[in-house]
């Protein structure tokens, strides 16, 4: 059984192919067609799973496709005449700053048979509704497929939330919550009011509210935007939103009179940002662990498996987890997540069989040696084995360099796992901040560590995370010896690495501990800004070297980052 799952014409599209319920390939197109957060038809990423798999178009047997086709139309019409005069925006502002109109948006949707004949694809579509898309995926990260869910985004056809039970991945929707109602669409009002791109920077708005004290005026109005309900899970307050009528400013004149005019994007921040970013991150946190007592009390179980794009909300998933719940977020939170989410689905309503538990995310283009040997031999470069690799890449971040790694499989998802990233020391924050600054990030924005699974000395209550989706707190002892991943609020974003998972990051994180080094590095994405994370090896090169790092790793050869 072969199913390509497909999103597309909305942000983040992405194909993932399962063989037999196993996934073999798994990219967003932004790797391929460089549009960050793409909303293109993935077909550069469609024909690269076909290739990595050796099948054509026509050895398919089912696509899937994480959205209906009627994208819930009769309830958005009857939302749009009981808005009117205001809701005309409906009709004249974009959906949201990455798709450029509503009407271009919804047919591309409802064509989407006429893109697939003309792609040449034939087999047979299976649309499945947004949300039961993300509850599947959530139920790939619980054990046997069994446990609560709680999916949340934006908005998927007409849901925003929704609380599942899940029994060996048959799954039944419990008390859900509908548009304008959103948690997602709150936090992004929240995100353009800090003058941030909505639906694309809410990490920064998760990352600046660590920098917020909490009883201000604007932690105290951005806190009270949305809260739970018990019988339909949430209310947000319409008054304070533009987004209810389909207003490209997704906050509303109510966020002016409070706080004062948006900070437009190119002006320092302001007292009060980092308050009111700190405000609408503790409400949906709140929200989240009201919730997810609803659900251990309704169905009396956990784990409890979380997906959507709320959930890329590492802080949030790390706070949930503190708070007692056994939480699982899907990595793949996103709509890119909810392909696979999608054609796991398809799988067991056709064969009657689960796809296989989420495993790794190392799942998308290959640099294979010869790729590596091709830009090896232009650049008169040698080659090193693995361990010599692994300790001369040990010995430069010791001595402070600041080094990218591109190397085997790409990363399926937004966050790289040590096979297309920048590493560096975290022994100081001097290091941070020139990581920083030679990406063109801000400089109050965290790194994330990468630390073996079984060192649990630098963060409290730190179980696996294999995929940068919990933060922890940082121990005393983090705090003195690796502060360059310590946020100012004492909580780092931890991937954890084990034996067996990522052979050549474990074996830097020993040499540096050979060297008398900590063995954990910094870790960010191999991308310049405003651009997704490289995917080839000579992406890889051309981006170090106009960053101006130290050097660049890519297969088994280190390159000079100097033309």
């Amino acid at each position: 059984m072969i199913v390509l799952g497909l999103n597309a014409f909305g942000h983040d599209a992405a194909a993932v192919l399962l063989v037999d319920g196993r996934v073999v390939f798994a990219s967003s197109q932004e790797r391929y067609d460089r549009a960050r957060h793409s909303a293109a038809f993935p077909r550069e990423a469609a024909a690269a799973a076909l290739a990595h798999a050796g099948v054509e178009a026509a050895d398919l047997d089912a696509v899937a496709f994480p959205w209906t086709r009627g994208m819930a139309r009769w309830r958005k019409a009857w939302h749009v005449l009981r808005g009117l005069p205001r809701s005309r925006a409906y009709f004249q502002d974009p959906p949201d700053s990455l798709l450029p109109s509503r009407q271009g948006y919804l047919q591309a949707m409802r064509g989407l048979e006429r893109t697939l004949q003309a792609e040449g694809f034939d087999a047979p579509l299976h649309r499945i509704p947004h949300h039961l898309a993300h509850a599947a995926s959530a139920a790939l990260a619980l054990p046997d497929g069994t446990g609560g869910i709680l999916t949340a985004d934006g908005m998927g056809e007409w849901t925003t939330a929704a609380m599942w039970h899940a029994d060996a991945h048959e799954l039944s929707r419990g008390r859900c919550a509908v548009y304008p109602d959103s948690p997602g669409k709150a936090y992004a009002a929240v995100t353009q009011w800090l003058g941030f791109v909505p639906e694309s920077d809410e990490g920064k708005t998760m990352g600046l509210a660590g920098y917020g004290t909490r009883d201000s005026e604007p932690w105290a109005f951005t806190h009270q935007l949305l809260e739970f309900n018990a019988s339909r899970l949430l209310r947000i307050d319409r008054r304070s939103f533009g987004f209810p009528w389909g207003e490209a400013r997704l906050y509303g004149d109510a966020f002016i009179d409070a706080l004062g005019a948006a900070r437009r994007e190119d002006e320092p921040l302001r007292a009060g940002d980092a308050d009111a970013a700190l405000g609408i991150q503790d409400a949906v946190t709140t929200w989240g662990a009201l919730v997810l007592r609803a659900l251990r009390e309704g169905f009396g179980e956990e784990p409890v498996g979380l997906a959507g794009g709320l959930f890329l909300n590492c802080a949030m998933n790390g706070e949930l987890l503190k708070a007692g719940f056994d939480v699982r977020p899907f990595p793949v939170a996103g709509d890119a997540g909810a392909a696979w989410g999608a054609a796991a689905e398809v799988h067991r309503r056709l064969t009657g069989t689960a796809a296989e538990p989420l495993g790794s995310l190392y799942l998308g283009h290959a640099i294979t040696e010869a790729e590596a040997r091709a830009v090896a031999e232009r650049e008169a470069m040698q080659r090193h084995d693995v361990d010599a690799l692994a300790l001369e890449v040990a010995k430069r971040i010791a001595a402070g360099e600041i080094l990218a790694v591109a190397r085997g499989r790409a990363e399926f998802g937004p966050r790289a796992l040590g096979n297309r990233s920048v590493l560096a020391s975290p022994t100081t924050t001097a290091s941070r901040d020139r990581v920083n600054a030679l990406k063109g990030r801000e400089d109050w924005r965290p790194l994330a560590p990468i630390v073996r699974e079984e060192d649990t000395r630098w963060f409290e209550g730190q179980v696996a995370s294999r995929y940068m989706i919990l933060t922890f707190d940082a121990t005393e002892r983090a705090k003195a010896e690796i502060p360059g991943v310590v946020h100012v609020d004492g909580t780092a974003r931890v991937q954890t690495v084990a034996e067996g998972e990522n052979d050549f990051v474990r074996a830097v994180l020993d040499a540096l501990e050979a060297l008398g080094e900590p063995p954990v590095v910094i870790n960010t994405s191999l991308n310049r800004r405003g651009e997704p994370i490289v995917n080839t090896a000579e992406q890889a090169l051309t981006a170090a070297r106009a960053m101006q790092l130290d050097g660049v790793v890519i297969g088994d050869w280190i390159f000079p980052t100097s033309s």
